[in-house]
């Protein structure tokens, strides 16, 4: 639209008691906010805003959303404040565009992190109001409309990109199937050129066909229905648009011309019973293709949508995808979420259950607000947009609504954060099952809890929805962080205690604070942590702690004689061992190469950036590495902790062995991660197993167990 009385003609057409001052007042304020100013094609900026009350007013939007369109770039870089605009446009329509006012200013490490950021303040505003998004996609559908502004190649495609990964899903998810259709086009024209000129190219060459096609179909369904009794409301035809040909040639590997169901054929009826009788009637004339027949009114996609979808070979034995729809689905499935609101003198008017619509959408937005790292909030919230759901039941019988390929333990954590993070199994249809378990629709699910239960690296295996993915993450920095102060703090007091020193003395002559200024921590925590991962070296913050020639007078003690040296090299430098539980993580690891179990005399090399690596204190790797780097490390005892060995076994190749194997783990209550299987050809086997253990006692005792089974011959330990 061109200008502010075809955006207020097109409201009067849907809300003819609409009170359009608010709409006016906007367009007035814009003028002013953007008054010299140019876009990058040379038009007057206001020409935008304009646009995109034009696409809003398209779709059908209240009053307030609109005049949100106009000023939705007023507050960023011009002269109107926002105190002016509460004024004039009050406090509503303000906050909306408060909302969406961009936040370019900002400065990012990476591109990518720019996009992540820009969505997930852009859903935070969306959780005060839904009507931001819609405004967000209508500013940005003009924009992509008017991509070729832009003289830069690369950044057509940078926008492109970012509206494909995240505009479009948006769009999708809240039903507004036309814009969605029309933003992908957008973005394929500049993320693939040769892509969308062969198959536009395709569509020119054959509109012809095509259209005289469509109407020789068309007459001919129109004449099957009538034949039975039916009148359809009216049938049409369509050509898919060029992205979702495109989609289906990648994925079915096809050239352009061997694309099926390019032509669509939509009836349009007036009651559900109709739509399956029209199915019946066509399938019954016309052969059906039997694995294209999708039913989403009994099963509606995710974002509301409804239709039958049959594909049929027909008139002149040609492939004709057909959408069956009631007038209600079909205006659902172009106006999507913006279907089911009513309006009051032009203003949004909201029931309790089209709000319970968008719910699903809002519990994104407590997963942004917890959300440390904008980039892992991005591809949470994309794995979101992109998946179907299941129903399942708590106890009580309320519904729960996850996505497809949930776990038990998504479902722990829909319910509360400390219900997921103690969680130990669950009863799916009173059975027992493992936390992996995969949700199906109409389970009755009741989760099981113990206070000694915490979550571990494995769940973010088992979790899929983004609010438990985030949960587990928070609770596992959470716990880094203390184990990390920890292990910093008694790597610090062990080696200061080599010198005669301590950490309070070093507190109180004041070097320590010297240390923390020095590097700029807020706190002595952050120094642990800095060490404990290896970031600051150990010797190097032990240095600075130390009275000026302690530690030069110390050293030099100890190379007085060529044989203390040597022996530096094989012994670990501190007499006072830091302790280690036989959990993996990011501040301690154990080594692939000798894979330490608790048990067994161990060392630590501090590794830049990664922590302590563990290795056996036989490991032949050690003499390759910096002595300078190794620290005395051993066993927590009271550690409950389980960690992997790995055991080779010699057999006879006979049936059942492997059946007695795992009964003899299952036994020894060890948990079986990893197995394979060889057969020698000469009547003998190799079985290699990945079992979890306490300890190395516990491993040796297992592999005694297991020597005792008929027809194994030897079972080895494997150091790596």
């Amino acid at each position: 639209m061109d200008n502010i009385s075809q955006v207020l003609e097109t409201i009067r057409t849907y809300s003819p008691d609409a009170n359009l001052q608010p709409v006016m007042s906007a367009y007035l304020l814009a003028a002013k906010a953007h008054a010299g100013q140019t876009r990058k094609t040379g038009e007057p900026y206001l020409t935008h805003p304009i646009a995109v009350a034009g696409i809003l007013a398209q779709m059908r939007m209240d009053v307030e959303t609109i005049a949100t369109g106009l000023l939705h770039d007023a507050l960023e870089d011009n002269p109107i404040t926002k105190e002016e605009m509460e004024a004039e446009m009050g406090v509503t329509i303000t906050s909306l565009v408060d909302g969406v006012t961009k936040i370019g200013k900002l400065k990012f490490r990476s591109k990518e992190e720019l996009q992540a950021e820009n969505f997930r303040k852009m859903m935070l505003a969306m959780s005060r109001d839904l009507r931001v998004i819609l405004v967000k996609l209508a500013d940005r559908l003009h924009n992509m409309r008017t991509l070729e502004g832009h003289d830069r190649p690369e950044k057509q495609r940078a926008i492109a990109r970012e509206t494909m990964d995240v505009f479009v899903p948006i769009a999708n998810r809240l039903g507004i199937v036309h814009l969605k259709d029309e933003l992908e086009d957008l973005c394929f024209r500049y993320l693939d050129p040769e892509g969308c000129a062969e198959v536009t190219g395709f569509l020119e060459r054959t509109q012809a066909d095509r259209t005289a096609y469509v109407g020789r179909a068309r007459e001919r369904l129109v004449e099957v229905l009538a034949e039975d009794g039916m009148q359809p409301l009216r049938v049409y035809g369509r050509a898919k648009h060029p992205y979702s040909i495109y989609r289906k040639m990648k994925k079915q590997g096809l050239a352009v011309d061997e694309v099926p169901d390019v032509l669509a054929i939509r009836v349009i009826v007036q009651t559900v019973g109709q739509c399956y009788g029209v199915l019946g009637v066509l399938h019954g004339r016309f052969p059906p293709v039997p694995e294209r027949i999708k039913d989403y009114i009994a099963r509606p996609k995710a974002n509301g949508y409804r239709s039958l979808h049959t594909t049929v070979i027909g008139p002149e034995e040609r492939r004709v995808e057909i959408q069956i729809r009631t007038e209600e689905m079909h205006r659902i499935a172009e106006e999507g979420i913006a279907a089911h609101w009513k309006y009051k003198e032009g203003r949004l008017a909201l029931t309790p259950d089209e709000v319970a619509r968008i719910s699903r959408i809002r519990e994104l937005f407590e997963t942004a607000r917890e959300a440390e790292d904008a980039t892992e909030f991005m591809e949470t919230v994309k794995t979101e947009f992109y998946a179907d759901e299941v129903f399942v039941f708590t106890p009580a019988g309320d519904v729960k609504r996850l996505p497809m390929g949930a776990t038990a333990l998504d479902f722990a954590y829909s319910i509360h954060t400390d219900v997921g993070c103690h969680c130990t199994g669950a009863k799916v249809n009173g059975r027992m099952v493992p936390l992996r378990y995969e949700l199906r629709s109409g389970d009755r699910v009741e989760i099981l809890t113990s206070p000694n239960q915490e979550p571990n690296r494995d769940w973010l295996q088992i979790a899929k929805t983004g609010r438990a993915i985030q949960k587990i993450r928070r609770h596992l920095r959470q716990k880094e962080r203390e184990r990390g102060v920890k292990l910093g703090r008694e790597m610090v007091e062990n080696d200061l205690k080599k010198y005669g020193w301590t950490l309070q003395r070093a507190r109180t002559d004041g070097r320590l604070d010297e240390v923390l200024a020095k590097r700029g921590f807020k706190d002595l925590d952050t120094l642990f942590i800095e060490v404990a991962t290896g970031t600051l070296s150990l010797q190097s913050a032990i240095r600075k702690m130390l009275p000026d020639g302690v530690y030069e007078e110390h050293h030099a003690r100890q190379q007085q004689s060529a044989l203390t040296n040597l022996l530096n090299r094989f012994r670990p430098r501190s007499e006072s061992p830091v302790l280690i539980t036989g959990e993996d993580g990011v501040l301690v690891g154990f080594a692939n190469c000798c894979s330490p179990l608790p048990g067994e005399p161990v060392v630590g090399f501090i590794t830049r950036g990664r922590g302590i690596s563990v290795h056996r204190a036989d490991c032949e790797q050690l003499g390759n590495m910096d002595p300078d780097r190794r620290i005395a490390v051993e066993w927590e005892r009271t550690s409950k902790a389980r960690h992997s060995g790995k055991i080779q076994v010699f057999c006879m190749d006979r049936p059942g062995l492997l059946a007695n194997i795992s009964k003899v783990c299952e036994q020894a209550q060890v948990n079986i991660s990893r197995a394979e299987a060889r057969a020698n050809g000469d009547g003998s086997s190799v079985y290699l197993f990945e079992v979890a253990v306490r300890d190395v006692g516990e491993l040796g005792r297992l592999i005694k167990n297991i020597e005792k089974i008929k027809g194994v011959e030897s079972v080895q330990r494997l150091a790596g």
